[in-house]
């Protein structure tokens, strides 16, 4: 059976370690700023960061991450208080006053996400930068994708394996076009990689 093409972005699944899976708030997006940032989205810091200069913006291929993107809590121009999976483009908040964003920092968290073309057994182990896709503004979810293009070289994700799959929508053979695959976060402020693995 072939594989549903149906990106959602990074969904945590467990922590490497045993510990617990948690989001970190302390982050925040400015008022009105020009990104789309979704449930599931990898971010960065702000390349042009204001306040306390933990503002964040959504990730490109390439480049290290803060994290993973677990929605958002801001008072509305309408005084409003709004949790929301996801940051719309623009957004006026009361008084310009930036709001909170959670984040799965930790680069211990694993997380699933889906393949954009097809891997190979042993690309187990292997790096691999995202694929940025648009979100769903209905469910406020990412569309993010992880790259069939990997290296053993150092990229923005490793791959731990295969993803399981306990509702039986993907298959179980990681070398099928558009697996789901199991990863931790590689290039992060938070871990310090080798260049290769061997």
């Amino acid at each position: 059976m072939a594989n549903l093409d149906a990106p959602n972005g990074f969904t945590p699944v467990r922590h490497l370690n045993g510990g617990t899976v948690r989001y970190t708030g302390g982050y925040t997006i400015d008022s009105g700023q020009a990104s789309d940032i979704f449930l599931g989205d990898a971010v960065i810091l702000d390349a042009t960061p204001t306040g306390d200069g933990n503002n964040i913006d959504v990730a490109v291929a390439g480049g290290e991450l803060i994290g993973i993107f677990a929605g958002c809590q801001y008072t509305a121009a309408n005084g409003d208080v709004v949790w929301a999976k996801q940051w719309a483009s623009g957004t006026a908040t009361l008084g310009a006053e930036p709001a909170e964003a959670f984040v799965y920092v930790d680069p211990s968290i694993v997380f699933s996400v889906q393949v954009d073309g097809t891997i190979a057994d042993t690309d187990i182990g292997n790096f691999a930068d995202l694929v940025a896709g648009a979100g769903n503004a209905a469910t406020g979810v990412s569309g993010f994708e992880l790259s069939a293009t990997t290296a053993g070289t150092i990229a923005q994700f490793q791959i731990l394996g295969l993803s399981s799959a306990p509702d039986g929508i993907f298959t179980a053979d990681i070398a099928t076009a558009n697996p789901r695959v199991d990863v931790q976060i590689a290039e992060s402020p938070y871990r310090a990689w080798p260049g290769a693995v061997s």
